[in-house]
């Protein structure tokens, strides 16, 4: 089944996730929300899918958390018709196009740029998932991974250091 571990079809993922982390954390509502200059009234109703974050506070609640923002905000696929659609809206915008390799389907292309971030996501993705099922790194150590994702590409910070892990 794709979606063995969605909890709830009918809360968004960015609430789920936020809940999921903030108890993973140790944080109560209000706590979070302090931290984050946001009301607990706020936060529970962002936890409840009642309101979905603005672009700053999602970005704060993210930094506390410690993860990227783009692991809130990615899209909830209700079924796997927006998935398809999905990625024909990819081969539209960035040019990632269907193609044959070794007799395979494989999703190629993007441009210069984009072709180049791409490829390099597949093969930090298959290399995290060798790691998984070779038992070298723990499932927590995978999610988290997945939740921190830092393509080297779209932040420079005065330290060096990922914002959101703090590497």
């Amino acid at each position: 089944m794709l979606y063995k571990n969605r909890k709830s079809n009918f809360m968004p993922s960015y609430s789920r996730k936020i809940k999921d982390l903030r108890e993973k954390r140790g944080l109560t509502q209000k706590q979070l929300g302090a931290a984050c200059g946001i009301s607990e009234s706020a936060m529970r109703s962002y936890e409840l899918g009642a309101r979905k974050p603005k672009k700053e506070a999602l970005e704060r609640i993210a930094m506390e958390l410690k993860v990227r923002p783009e692991y809130l905000t990615a899209p909830d696929f209700e079924s796997m018709a927006e998935l398809f659609y999905a990625l024909f809206e990819n081969d539209d915008l960035m040019g990632h196009t269907i193609t044959e390799i070794n007799g395979k389907p494989a999703i190629t292309g993007g441009g210069m740029t984009v072709g180049i971030a791409f490829s390099s996501f597949l093969k930090d993705w298959s290399n995290m998932k060798k790691k998984l099922d070779a038992k070298e790194i723990s499932q927590e150590e995978y999610d988290d991974w997945k939740q921190t994702y830092d393509p080297d590409y779209w932040m420079n910070t005065a330290d060096g250091k990922n914002p959101w892990t703090g590497n």
